[in-house]
């Protein structure tokens, strides 16, 4: 059955794809109607995303949940239930994708040890879409997985940063920003082993 959900997607891979071809190509475009002058999104970057059982995208007020409403534009490289993959509007490296829940989740400090298969999920996602595009790096571990500890963080609705290759980034970015294992920068990894010793702490 051809659901709405399965439609998205599928616009979605056609984009992406787009994309892949000519990364810098400038397709966004506005138009306007009689009655009113008010810009609007080119619909293939502007799509009200599906949201899942007991999520309320309205609820969101950072800029991520006007990207699930579709009221701001993005890239769009994957998609699931629960979790939306898309490009960061001022990459730092040939990939660098976003990978957020749903569901508004402000910052790491919010994450509970019931969040860790919803962890894992945002890097396997991650993964996958790097895997797809950038298969060398992937293969090589050319890559960055992180999340910024707040408040380093630049928007208060968790997102994991997917950086490939690493080793085209800019020192400054590499080995700055995106440095895992600092007080601003923390890796997938260790953020998934953090929350494993809360559920411990609490059996």
């Amino acid at each position: 059955m051809l659901t709405r959900s399965k439609v998205l997607r599928g616009v979605a891979t056609i984009v992406a794809a787009n994309f892949a071809l000519n990364p810098f190509a400038t397709t966004t475009t506005t138009t306007t109607t009689e009655n009113n002058n008010k810009k609007k999104c080119d619909v293939l970057f502007c799509l009200r995303h599906e949201e899942p059982k007991g999520v309320d995208f309205a609820s969101n007020p950072s800029v991520f949940g006007g990207i699930l409403r579709g009221e701001v534009p993005a890239l769009t490289l994957a998609e699931t239930d629960d979790l939306l993959c898309f490009m960061d509007k001022t990459p730092r490296a040939p990939l660098h994708a976003l990978v957020i829940p749903k569901r508004h989740i402000p910052t790491l400090n919010d994450l509970t040890f019931q969040d860790v298969e919803l962890v894992q999920e945002m890097r396997a996602l991650g993964l996958r879409v790097m895997k797809e595009r950038y298969p060398h790096a992937h293969q090589d571990k050319d890559y960055v997985l992180c999340f910024h500890v707040p408040p380093f963080n630049s928007v208060d609705h968790l997102h994991l940063h997917v950086l490939a290759p690493a080793s085209s980034m800019t020192r400054l970015m590499r080995y700055g920003k995106y440095r895992v294992g600092t007080m601003w920068c923390a890796s997938d990894e260790e953020v998934i082993e953090g929350l494993k010793k809360q559920e411990q702490t609490y059996a």
